[in-house]
């Protein structure tokens, strides 16, 4: 029966998707998006990849893995409208991966029951319509893990380089190669493992980078944007929130002559000056951390949100209490309705199973607190805690499936 329904919602759930991509076809994007596409629009018709000697000098290099997929996509296909089709492949097969963890860690019901919970989620069923890194990132960690488990040094070796190319989108696969290495501990795993594991992740990043250097002059192999971010969470009136005004000129993320600079200039003028607040104001930074978390957890509409989070207000992060904001919270709170659920069993699992989580279970609580301890060390904005989502759904599977199962004991 399970297994019926299970198939049955994720037939309806592709079938949503193909519609939506149908129906969004070449629909102009907006925010982080919209700069990816501008990026490669830009380097394609330079007949060049990402970054471009000219990205120098800009305020940052900013996801070329993402940037250069992009790239390709216009080489073979003469459009980036594609991505929406690719981004549907990685969907469904990041479905079948999750199915694949929670059936081998737990057991079949609560690998059928996971994939329910995430055709479910409204993030899950939006976000192939962005250009975003969200999905070719996660896919390729959870592909990677998936090979890590299979315990075989020929699978950690290409895991290893799925793992570089992921950090290549967005430069926090560094959390699922430590999460690899907890496996390794707990499992007992040999020491080549660990070698299989980090020597091709290294040579992978030294390539793309010096590549990259070859061409730029810049030893760059993912993002330095980590200046400009935390800079945002390190002044007088930061917020939490993604504040882009502060680099304006008078603000103190502005830069004289910043077109003189580089990229690597300005990250480390940003960092040294919020290396410096930071370490006046420890308090202050403290507690807009904590407020991170609640801004990264609090609902899962991001997929579809023009301007981050609409609810919140404005980027400057203020928020003015009106019939229109009471009507945005109680929109996203009733979209993200299987979310808040997937929480709530989320953390009956964790309480009931407490004694159970061991081994490999325990690993995929470290991808979630090493993920959220790091990423909230930056701004926040919801959609940085989809790359941590399919442990809170295998999770949560898990505590219905005990919630069942308990029931059934009752019963008899």
């Amino acid at each position: 029966m399970l297994n019926r329904i299970a198939l049955g919602i994720s037939i309806a759930w592709i079938i949503a998707q193909i519609v939506l991509i149908i129906c969004f076809w070449g629909y102009p994007q907006k925010d982080d998006a919209g700069t990816h596409i501008s990026l490669a629009l830009r380097c394609f018709n330079n007949g060049q990849w990402y970054p471009m000697m000219e990205d120098v000098y800009s305020k940052y290099i900013v996801t070329p893995g993402l940037i250069n997929l992009l790239i390709l996509q216009l080489r073979i296909f003469g459009t980036i409208d594609f991505n929406a089709v690719l981004n549907l492949l990685l969907n469904i097969a990041m479905l079948l991966e999750v199915y694949y963890l929670g059936k081998k860690f737990f057991s079949k019901r609560i690998g059928l029951i996971s994939v329910i919970i995430f055709c479910l989620l409204y993030s899950n069923l939006f976000v192939v319509l962005g250009a975003n890194t969200e999905n070719p990132f996660v896919f390729l960690c959870l592909s990677a893990l998936c090979l890590i488990f299979s315990g075989k040094w020929k699978y950690v070796i290409i895991a290893a380089l799925l793992f570089a190319l992921a950090n290549w989108f967005r430069p926090l696969a560094i959390i699922y190669l430590f999460a690899s290495a907890v496996y390794f501990f707990i499992a007992k795993a040999k020491f080549y493992n660990y070698i299989a594991l980090i020597i091709p992740y290294m040579l992978a990043i030294f390539i793309i980078g010096a590549a990259t250097e070859k061409k730029i002059g810049h030893f760059v192999y993912q993002s330095t944007t980590a200046g400009y971010n935390l800079l945002m969470t390190s002044y007088d009136n930061a917020n939490g929130y993604v504040n882009h005004y502060i680099f304006e000129e008078g603000n103190v993320g502005f830069i004289e002559n910043s077109n003189l600079a580089t990229v690597t200039e300005k990250d480390s003028i940003w960092r040294a000056r919020s290396y410096q607040w930071i370490k006046e104001h420890p308090v202050k930074y403290i507690t807009l951390y904590l407020k991170r978390i609640l801004i990264v957890y609090y609902n899962d509409k991001w997929s579809t949100s023009s301007h981050y989070d609409v609810s919140v207000g404005l980027h400057d992060g203020t928020f003015k209490l009106s019939k229109e904001s009471l009507i945005n919270i109680v929109k996203q709170a009733s979209l993200s309705t299987t979310y808040y659920l997937a929480f709530l069993f989320f953390f009956y699992a964790l309480w009931t199973n407490r004694k159970k989580i061991v081994a490999v279970k325990l690993v995929f609580l470290v991808i979630l607190t090493t993920g959220t301890v790091i990423t909230c060390i930056f701004p926040a904005i919801t959609r940085y805690h989809y790359p941590f989502m399919f442990i809170v759904i295998i999770y949560a599977a898990w505590g219905i499936d005990t919630l069942i199962e308990r029931k059934f004991a009752r019963q008899h």
